[in-house]
């Protein structure tokens, strides 16, 4: 992974995803932090102890704009590695098309299939004994996802370089999609279900749930939108070489 094929992706999407995650922070300030307050406090109204919390709400809300942002640094410092090892394989021509779609690609499964699965719940929905558990089966589940699109686009490459032919490389992206489609498909199914009872009520959970996975949305759109930004700009400049 050559030094100059990194280092301007590497700022491209170090801003990117750091403008991504504060866009994601102040959308979940905004308008999912007030579900959160009223699921705390119907949580708080059937407990039997009213015990102050550890971390205020205030503070809460505050870190959850750094924590946002960290976040975003971090997504941004992976996009950044899986481009400059991949990118030139993406579809497009341009490195710009190829970010947006290497952003749009790692949406889908690390963000949109995983929710399918596992969707966000509010505070107090599931048993706290369960949490780290729950935890695990998600974080477990994402990187499953991820490694699954990365074999279909490794089969991709592979038959590409095998048989390289213009009229061939629909058919060997329809391999793909079907290799892809089998592998999330076995996920979905053979993962363990989340067992813990919803006692929440449908439209508090549904709205957050909503919510959680637009703030995904803005974020990866954000950032991929960013990105195909700073790197068109880079290549115009001759700073950024074919990542191939």
């Amino acid at each position: 992974m050559p030094a100059e094929r990194l280092i301007p992706v590497l700022k491209a999407a170090l801003v990117a995803g750091l403008l991504a995650g504060l866009v994601m922070g102040l959308f979940h300030l905004v308008l999912t932090e007030p579900v959160i307050d009223r699921a705390i406090a119907l949580e708080e109204s059937g407990a039997h102890s009213h015990e102050a919390p550890m971390v205020s709400r205030g503070t809460q809300k505050g870190m959850l704009i750094v924590g946002s942002a960290l976040y975003g640094l971090l997504i941004g410092i992976i996009f950044a590695v899986a481009f400059t090892v991949m990118g030139w394989r993406m579809p497009g021509r341009w490195p710009d098309i190829r970010a947006v779609v290497l952003a749009g690609l790692m949406w889908w499964s690390v963000a949109l299939i995983p929710f399918l699965k596992y969707p966000a719940n509010p505070p107090g929905v599931g048993e706290p004994e369960t949490v780290f558990y729950r935890q695990g089966l998600m974080l477990g589940f994402i990187a499953l996802s991820a490694l699954a699109m990365a074999a279909a686009g490794l089969v991709y490459w592979l038959l590409g370089k095998r048989w390289h032919h213009a009229r061939l490389q629909g058919r060997w992206l329809g391999v793909a999609v079907v290799l892809y489609g089998v592998l999330a498909t076995t996920l979905l199914v053979l993962m363990p279900a989340d067992s813990d009872p919803v006692t929440a009520p449908a439209n508090l959970v549904w709205q957050f749930r909503i919510l959680s996975l637009s703030g995904q949305v803005f974020f990866w759109a954000v950032l991929g939108g960013a990105s195909a930004l700073l790197l068109r700009r880079f290549a115009r400049q001759g700073a950024l070489r074919e990542t191939g």
